[in-house]
């Protein structure tokens, strides 16, 4: 086994564990807690029967949240309730008069029926079921409470206004007496084509000072899960705040989040849906935890709102898909909340993003988008890995004068080198150019692997076959078709590419296996994206090796 065989085997062992270690997972692929059941993930709650839509519907208000706030005292007095459904070309939704417009559904509404390239919000594919964004258990969702035992997110609110204007939009209004004149009203505003509403929140002849100038709007069910594959909805599962320009995550595990500053705003997020609360003028903290151990738990967010100038605070309530071009409309940085991995190869994902959208409006399939977009790096590689072919056929040209070398040699070290150098600079050879297509194509594979894993624009887009690009093919049933063919064309170019010395024969078939069982689980995108690639690289070494590169390697034998 000569001196390239074990260097190879060596990197194969350090990719090995770089693919296995913390660093990879958080970074690149995403953190996993394991299931408290070993042998399965537990189920996220599932959906109660929703309210029928009519205007207003009268039922027995929600139990108090969970304990986990030895602040809070449970309710225990039952009220009557209205619910409303409120809805326009994006969403339908329930809003309760208890907690003055409690949220206990969001339904996002069918973006494109008519189109069935474009991302479609159904759970799956099989049931065909609406996104429900939130559980059936939820409550508590918007309330308003303080730090001084004062909740109001379970208290029962008169509707004082529910109007529609000629534009097509729509304003609730709650409002709640607390006695002596004190007045709280939370308005709603429902506008057409807009993933949010607005919320206001007024107070009027309000004791501030009884609050330490400070409350809080709360969200307390967490997120539904929308994504038949659960384990890895879960990977993305988190509650998040933005403050001084850095997000900040808690995730299951965690010790309880509670930070304080100018807050831009409070979100919980999946792998593809976003609940954020962005005030009008920032926030003054923010309040991240969990009251279960659950591996589906209902997480908590608080953003903490202090007295201002005016007697009302703004804010949008947002409930829609992590689209990186919806969330940067809002001018929050909002977008901050969609997690590419590593710095480094963020503006790599930020910009395939860019280029994948606009091909999809040209050739209107994200399959061909990703297609076109493979060989348009592929083109802009060429001139920078054509040389480095070239320099990998000549030092399979000069293999044999190099092993004259080290068998004349090799009981000076010294010298060999100094020839082996000698014989690189004649033949004007860099050993090191065989690394640069690998090195040059490797931030845009890293960076794309995140995007089409965690970016909502291949969730159910089909091309052929394949069903779901963001998902392993599943072509032949369970069994993923498209890494066994990029491992068969991985195998094909490293034939093309490799020397005829027997001993790197091993690394030869090691490493299209080794690839092909690490890419098996990933996007069927991916797959489609790396063996296009792989393809046109086995047709740059067929025309290198016929070309001038051909004539190289055989000036470079004849010397």
């Amino acid at each position: 086994m000569d001196r390239n065989t074990i260097i190879g085997i060596l990197i194969v062992a350090a990719i090995v564990l770089v693919w296995r270690s913390p660093w990879y997972q958080d970074n690149v692929v995403g953190h996993v807690e394991p299931a408290a059941d070993s042998t399965a993930v537990a189920q996220p709650p599932v959906p109660q029967a929703r309210p029928a839509e009519t205007e207003s519907v009268s039922n027995e208000a929600p139990a108090p949240a969970a304990a986990g706030r030895a602040a809070r005292p449970k309710k225990t007095t039952s009220v009557r309730d209205t619910v409303l459904v409120v809805s326009n070309n994006l969403f339908r939704a329930h809003l309760s008069s208890v907690g003055g417009g409690t949220l206990i559904s969001w339904e996002l509404i069918e973006k494109n029926p008519a189109d069935s390239s474009e991302y479609r919000y159904k759970t799956s594919l099989e049931e065909n079921a609406p996104v429900q964004l939130i559980p059936g258990s939820a409550e508590g969702n918007l309330g308003i409470s303080t730090d001084r035992d004062l909740d109001l997110s379970f208290e029962s609110y008169r509707l004082v206004e529910n109007s529609v204007d000629e534009a097509g939009v729509r304003t609730i209004r709650f409002a709640l007496d607390l006695g002596k004149k004190s007045r709280v009203e939370k308005t709603f505003v429902i506008r057409p084509d807009l993933y949010h509403m607005e919320m206001s929140v007024r107070f009027r002849a309000f004791g501030w000072e009884e609050i330490n100038n400070q409350y809080f709007v709360e969200w307390q069910s967490g997120l539904q899960s929308t994504e038949p594959n659960i384990k890895d909805d879960l990977m993305y599962y988190k509650a998040m705040t933005l403050q001084g320009g850095e997000r900040i995550d808690y995730k299951k595990g965690e010790k309880k989040g509670q930070s304080s500053g100018e807050t831009e705003w409070i979100a919980i997020g999946t792998k593809y849906f976003l609940m954020a609360i962005i005030p009008g003028q920032p926030g003054s903290g923010a309040e991240l935890f969990s009251d279960s151990d659950e591996n589906w738990k209902p997480f908590h967010a608080r953003l903490a709102m202090s007295k201002q100038t005016t007697e009302t605070h703004h804010f949008k309530i947002f409930m829609g898909p992590m689209d990186y071009q919806v969330l940067k409309a809002y001018q929050t940085d909002l977008q901050k909340s969609m997690d590419f991995g590593w710095k480094l190869f963020k503006p790599f994902a930020i910009g395939a993003l860019y280029v994948l959208q606009y091909l999809y409006g040209v050739l209107h399939n994200y399959g061909w988008a990703i297609i076109v977009f493979s060989i348009f790096i592929k083109i802009i590689l060429y001139p920078l890995t054509r040389h480095s072919y070239q320099s990998m056929r000549e030092m399979q040209a000069i293999q044999p004068k190099m092993n004259a070398i080290r068998e004349k040699y090799k009981k000076d070290p010294q010298r060999m080198n100094e020839e082996t150098i000698k014989l690189y600079k004649t033949h004007k050879i860099n050993p090191m150019s065989g690394c640069l297509p690998m090195l040059l194509q490797m931030p845009v594979l890293i960076a794309l692997f995140r995007l089409f894993r965690s970016t909502i624009m291949l969730r159910h887009a089909g091309f052929f076959l394949i069903r779901d690009l963001s998902a392993p093919d599943h072509i032949l049933g369970s069994v993923n078709l498209l890494p066994i063919i990029l491992g068969a064309a991985m195998l094909i170019q490293q034939r093309l590419s490799s020397t005829q010395n027997p001993q790197q024969k091993m690394m030869m078939y090691m490493m299209p296996l080794f690839l092909t069982f690490v890419f098996y689980k990933f996007s069927s995108g991916l797959n489609l994206y790396y063996l296009i690639f792989n393809i046109f690289t086995i047709i740059q070494e067929m025309i290198v090796k016929r070309g001038k590169g051909g004539e190289a390697s055989e000036a470079a034998a004849a010397a």
